[in-house]
């Protein structure tokens, strides 16, 4: 398939969109991590799993510049296991636009839907802070509804290996929260935009920092411990700590290189 692709001279999402769908999902299952499909016993070519049924879901939209991918270890799972979402950026480059993963025999959190059952999308537009609550205790970070595969690696290695199928240098991504950044960078990504925001933020919530002085307490994801974390930070900026703190961030991996970037040094997850 890395033959035919590089025949084509494919060097776009959209391209590969109007490709026949059987060749165009064989692309963005390179995407999924190997150990993934392997993990789930999922048939590479069939996207089946062992009883037969599909666990790889692949929208493509012709007409559209971005495709997304969703494997399930079952199709009763509410979850996929993992969801990549791939456009192409104003900047005319691949993005990863969004990542999910999740342990489906893990339990659940619902974050992402408020009281009233209405999409949070995960906690960036309302909240549901006695889900959160759970989560944070539970020592998962903001945006989570259940713990992760430890994957990201693996997705990242994946998405160099699509980015060059397509001839492309790089990709840039877009972190919703302060701890995806700070993962992003610790696997080799490097920032487009917002870096000085990072070191700002690390600076203000160290010691006699502005933030780490509004770690007092007032609410349970704000105790004064939470500065000397990546969750802890993530979870306090996620309450509001510091309006508009977190905003700006716009990242980038180049396809086999790593930017060596490290905002907080030291700092445990």
């Amino acid at each position: 398939m890395d033959e035919q692709a590089g025949g084509l001279g494919l060097s776009s999402i959209q391209e590969i969109n109007h490709l026949p769908r059987e060749m165009a999902e064989a692309l963005y299952l390179r995407l999924v991590p190997e150990d993934l499909l392997e993990r789930f016993r999922i048939d590479p070519r069939t996207l089946t799993g062992p009883e037969g049924t599909r666990l790889v879901q692949i929208t493509a939209p012709e007409d559209k510049q971005w495709a997304r991918v969703e494997v399930r270890s079952s199709t009763q799972d509410r979850d996929p296991a993992l969801l990549v979402d791939v456009e192409t950026s104003p900047l005319s480059v691949p993005e990863l636009a969004f990542v999910q993963i999740t342990d489906p025999a893990a339990a659940r959190y619902g974050i992402d839907r408020d009281l009233d059952g209405r999409d949070t999308l995960f906690g960036t537009l309302s909240r549901n802070v006695d889900e959160e609550m759970r989560a944070f205790k539970d020592g998962l970070a903001p945006g989570q509804v259940r713990r992760g595969l430890r994957l990201l690696p693996g997705v990242l290695e994946a998405m160099d290996g699509f980015c060059r199928l397509i001839g492309a240098e790089l990709y840039l991504i877009e972190p919703l929260f302060y701890h995806s950044a700070v993962l992003y960078e610790r696997h080799g990504c490097g920032y487009l935009l917002g870096r000085e925001v990072m070191d700002s933020l690390h600076a203000e919530f160290s010691e006699g920092g502005g933030l780490a002085t509004g770690l007092d307490g007032s609410t349970p994801f704000r105790v004064p411990e939470a500065g000397r974390t990546v969750r802890g930070r993530s979870w306090a900026l996620h309450d509001g700590i510091s309006r508009g703190a977190w905003s700006g961030v716009k990242m980038y991996k180049a396809v086999g290189l790593r930017a060596d970037i490290n905002t907080f040094p030291g700092g445990i997850y």
